[in-house]
């Protein structure tokens, strides 16, 4: 995903939204709830754009990855807009639903 965001830029994916996601204010976003580890089904419900990605901490082997979302519900909510979330640990299923296109132009 972080090669496909350089070459071609944002990624459209979609991931779960669970009810504390709607209070989210800063930060870098992880869902503290019970997760069934052995449902082979990922659910989702809510589709957001990856548009870049970095880390939080001294260095990047150390620090906490995450991906920069922009999320569709206004520069009111969140951090402008957008949001950061773990990345490295498909958190709320966000990597395992991501979606590369490239456009044409006619």
């Amino acid at each position: 995903m972080k090669i496909e965001l350089l070459r071609n830029g944002p990624i459209a994916v979609s991931f779960e939204v669970y009810d504390d996601f709607l209070f989210y204010q800063r930060g870098i976003y992880y869902h503290t709830g019970l997760v069934d580890r052995f449902n082979p089904w990922q659910t989702t419900n809510h589709v957001v754009v990856i548009v870049g990605y970095g880390y939080e901490g001294a260095t990047p082997e150390t620090g906490v990855k995450y991906w920069i979302v922009q999320n569709t519900w206004g520069t009111e909510w969140g951090e402008d807009g957008y949001f950061r979330i773990l990345r490295g640990t498909n958190e709320c299923h966000i990597e395992s639903m991501a979606v590369a296109t490239t456009p044409i132009t006619i």
